[in-house]
């Protein structure tokens, strides 16, 4: 995409009389009203649909005076842009139900908690979160942010390495989805890697191994995928 033209920017005062392309993490509020002050620049936004659903669940829940928890990772774009919807001294970001504040349990004044998550988030996590504030003294909404996509891929991806010797993760390390594929697939299959491209292959992983598994990240190419394939098949 590069040798195409298309540069990446990381603040509005790169930008000048251009086309912006928001990916598909979306953005924050601020950076959102921000382009929409510059009538010199086409905006296409590409901000992917759950994540756009999320966004209005955060305003709407911080607007009604809830505590908002968000389950994902702190640093992560898609999490940044989530925040920036709501109320950030009434948001809170957790990745494990010890995350949960002890006070949520135990305050007089009940609480009122809307919890989300990151659209590339694990189910499972997401379902043990929910039970852990089960109890908690108040009202809790649970809304199920989870891209569908992501969850089927999570699911056949589980059930894949059930039934094989070796599993591969194709993807980016950066990518959170791909890396919850990873984590996943090492609950049921140990013998389970990330690679990049087919050169991240070690011969040592394949030793006495009858049956390959492999799955790969949201955005990972069919091209990368292909190229594995290609790999593997030599291998053997």
């Amino acid at each position: 995409m590069a040798e195409l033209g298309v540069k990446q920017a990381g603040r509005i005062e790169e930008l000048d009389q251009e086309v912006v392309i928001i990916r598909s993490h979306g953005i924050t509020r601020q950076l959102a009203q921000d382009l929409e002050q510059r009538p010199a620049l086409t905006v296409i936004d590409a901000t992917c649909p759950f994540v756009r659903r999320a966004q209005e669940i955060v305003a709407k829940m911080s607007e009604a005076g809830y505590q908002v928890i968000i389950i994902g990772e702190p640093d992560h774009p898609e999490v940044a842009g989530l925040i920036s919807f709501g109320d950030p001294q009434h948001t809170l970001v957790i990745s494990d139900p010890t995350d949960i504040p002890a006070s949520f349990f135990t305050k007089r004044n009940p609480s009122r908690i809307a919890l989300l998550a990151q659209t590339t988030q694990s189910q499972k996590l997401y379902n043990e979160i929910v039970l852990s504030l089960s109890s908690i003294k108040g009202e809790l909404r649970c809304f199920n942010t989870i891209c569908t996509a992501t969850s089927d891929r999570q699911s056949e991806a589980l059930e894949l390495a059930q039934s094989c010797d070796c599993m591969l993760i194709i993807g980016g390390r950066n990518s959170a989805n791909t890396n919850r594929l990873h984590e996943l697939c090492q609950d049921k299959q140990k013998a389970s890697y990330h690679i990049e491209t087919a050169e991240d292959l070690q011969a040592e992983w394949l030793i006495n191994k009858q049956t390959i598994g492999i799955s790969a990240g949201a955005s990972t190419p069919k091209w990368l995928i292909d190229e594995v394939l290609n790999n593997l098949q030599n291998f053997f």
